[in-house]
């Protein structure tokens, strides 16, 4: 038989065998591709000879453009073969993350020699002329596509120092900041907090200054800036931002935040929050939250504000700070109370009981039943739930400006959980006596209560079925089930 029809049945046996290895078995994928390419290496030297030094000895000019064809298949094969084995090397060293464009230049830098190698030994053409010709395209094409051939060798410059890989979390000079989703011959695109996608041309990006957020772990860092009334102490305002910052469910514990002062000016003083996240995408959570458990404790200066005004519009300053209030403005901060008149407010605020509290002690346990409501003036609550497997659950934390108790006041019904202070702090407690007979002249407070205390109770029932653990049913147990609701004994089985 000829030989040469062997070889090109060799090939399309390669081709078809390859088609039923699925991708994701690189080793004998690559295994088949070098059986065959030995096969097709015996079969082309018998017919021509080396490759290098091709010789055709027959002198029927059909026959001889038939050889060239095989020998150019085989060339190709060739680099497939090396392609092939790079790759392999890739994943045996378990790459997390393989660098695409990189390996795109080399498989195409192979390809090209390729080429060159079949005009050069197949066809036994000049490359000399050719080389010329082609020096002069490609600066012609140079001049032409300057740009893109920017972006193209900042992309291998990019992927060779390797600053950034695909999903990594960067923040690039400017303000832009996203996960590297991929990295191509043009540009790198990112995607953002916003869930959009932003495409940066490699030659931009090179130039920039880029801080990679997972360079060496995934936890972000984030700073919150917070102008506060020089009234306030600045010890004790540090103490509540820092408290506020650690109620953050987005909000790492370690490392701890931070609360520095940074600048006095005028009426106000600036303080810098420091905090951490698990991952970039929750920084913008962790903001927002920051934000909200401080607006509970503070809120813009009303005492001077006309002075304040002037005084920001004298200095430069665009902002009123905010005034951390005092106990007695309490009740005129707390949205449960707000309906109430300044007169009922009076009244209440002078049957306020303060309470200090210790880190490690315990406030108040599951299924106690407390008579007062209790609001948060300093200090971290840690609130914890046991729920039916025994297991004992944290559920959230309290600080500075939250209340509990409300359910207990209201409907009569223990504790949800038991809370527990970790770090010391001060409690303003309410008791039902005090609040009972406001509620009975005023029906609309009544619903706004109940309205707050359904939401917690909610949320304590949405707690308790996220915490359930699914039962792993062994299989021997199954077994056991099928078995006794078909009525079968080990008997019939073995049957």
């Amino acid at each position: 038989m000829d030989l040469s029809l062997i070889f090109g049945c060799a090939i399309v046996a390669d081709v078809v065998i390859l088609k039923l290895i699925p991708q994701h078995r690189p080793i004998a994928r690559f295994v088949c591709m070098s059986v065959f390419f030995a096969i097709d290496t015996v079969l082309i030297v018998a017919l021509i000879g080396s490759p290098l030094n091709p010789v055709y000895r027959s002198q029927d000019l059909p026959r001889e453009f038939w050889l060239q064809i095989l020998a150019c298949c085989w060339w190709g094969l060739a680099a497939r073969e090396l392609i092939s084995f790079l790759a392999l090397l890739t994943t045996l060293r378990k790459a997390a993350v393989q660098n695409e464009l990189l390996f795109d230049v080399i498989a195409g830098t192979i390809y090209t020699c390729t080429v060159l190698a079949m005009m050069g030994f197949v066809f036994r053409w000049p490359l000399q002329g050719l080389l010329a010709t082609s020096g002069i395209i490609a600066i012609v094409l140079g001049l032409a596509l300057q740009s893109t051939l920017s972006d193209v060798f900042s992309g291998i410059s990019l992927t060779i120092e390797k600053p950034y890989q695909p999903g990594d979390e960067i923040l690039l000079e400017g303000g832009v900041e996203g996960e590297v989703i991929q990295v191509n011959w043009r540009s790198t695109r990112l995607r953002n907090g916003a869930n959009d996608v932003v495409v940066i041309p490699n030659s931009a990006i090179a130039k920039m200054r880029i801080q990679n957020h997972s360079a060496g772990s995934k936890r972000y860092s984030g700073t919150l800036t917070v102008t506060v009334d020089a009234r306030n102490e600045p010890e004790f305002t540090m103490e509540i931002l820092k408290q506020a910052a650690l109620t953050c469910p987005a909000v790492l514990e370690h490392p701890c935040c931070t609360v520095t002062s940074t600048e006095l000016k005028g009426d106000r003083i600036t303080y810098e929050i420091g905090y951490s996240t698990s991952l970039f995408t929750s920084a913008g959570d962790a903001r927002s939250q920051l934000i909200a458990q401080i607006y509970k404790r503070a809120r813009p200066a009303t005492a001077q504000q006309e002075c304040s005004k002037w005084m920001a519009a004298r200095d430069g300053l665009s902002s009123i700070p905010l005034f951390l209030f005092a106990e007695n403005e309490v009740l005129d901060h707390l949205p449960l109370l707000e309906p109430l008149t300044p007169s009922e407010k009076a009244e209440l605020s002078a049957k306020i009981i303060r309470r200090h509290f210790q880190a490690g002690e315990q406030l108040l346990a599951q299924d106690e039943k407390t008579e007062s409501v209790h609001f948060i003036y300093s200090g971290v609550i840690q609130l914890t739930r046991q729920v039916q497997d025994g297991r004992i659950l944290k559920v959230l934390r309290l600080g500075p400006g939250d209340t509990y108790g409300e359910i207990s006041l209201l409907t009569g019904a223990p504790s949800s959980g038991t809370f527990a202070a970790l770090t010391s702090g001060l409690l303003l407690e309410l008791k039902s006596e005090d609040l009972k007979p406001i509620l009975e002249a005023r029906p609309a407070l009544i619903e706004s209560l109940t309205y707050s205390v359904a939401k917690a109770q909610q949320f304590v029932t949405m707690f308790d079925r996220s915490a359930i653990q699914p039962a792993v049913i062994e299989p021997h147990d199954l077994l056991w089930r099928i078995r006794n609701f078909f009525r079968l004994n080990v008997r019939n089985q073995l049957k």
